[in-house]
């Protein structure tokens, strides 16, 4: 598995706790978390969407699929919702990028 030694070299991103990996052979790209609750977990998101109906605040929910592709460490995600919502302020920090910077792919 190939490790990028450092993250993004934004300000946003440079000091976040997870790094992008590439297993070879592979056609995606994961993320390996590095904080201390998380360590070692490497996981990959599928489809990435937004809720039919906003919430009561106004917002559209986020809605992603995401596989655990190893968990070296045997963490016990018993709080999913906890990891759920961990792994989403990350994909939501890294969609946020890709819009200002243009990378973002959106299919309609």
């Amino acid at each position: 598995m190939n490790i990028q030694k450092e993250n993004s070299h934004t300000a946003q991103t440079k000091n976040k706790d997870y790094t992008f990996v590439q297993k070879d052979g592979d056609d995606f790209t994961c993320l390996k978390l590095t904080s201390k609750e998380y360590d070692g977990i490497i996981y990959k998101y599928g489809n990435v969407g937004f809720g039919p109906k906003e919430n009561e605040d106004g917002t559209l929910p986020l809605i992603f699929d995401y596989d655990i592709i190893r968990n070296t460490n045997n963490i016990d995600l018993g709080d999913e919702k906890k990891f759920v919502d961990h792994i989403g302020d990350i994909l939501l920090e890294l969609l946020e990028k890709q819009i200002k910077d243009g990378t973002a792919i959106i299919k309609w």
